[in-house]
């Protein structure tokens, strides 16, 4: 599925990229794929998807999950 219509993010490459240690904002999703945030409709969704991935991170012990997700320009 399409994330984000505007740079044609996929949510698998999406959730990939948040699994990353240095992906610590939704901006950094954008930003480690080569993209930037253009109009936001796709923001609520990123961050939800960046949320998931942290809470499975935690829940799977991880020494490093994202700490924010706070979006960033």
């Amino acid at each position: 599925m399409i994330v984000c219509v505007c740079n044609a993010l996929s949510e698998t490459r999406c959730r990939e990229t948040a699994c990353r240690p240095e992906c610590r904002t939704v901006g950094c999703v954008y930003r480690l794929q080569g993209a930037r945030i253009r109009c936001g409709r796709c923001l609520p969704h990123m961050h939800a998807l960046l949320e998931e991935v942290r809470a499975a991170a935690t829940a799977a012990g991880c020494a490093e999950p994202p700490v924010s997700s706070a979006p960033s320009g």
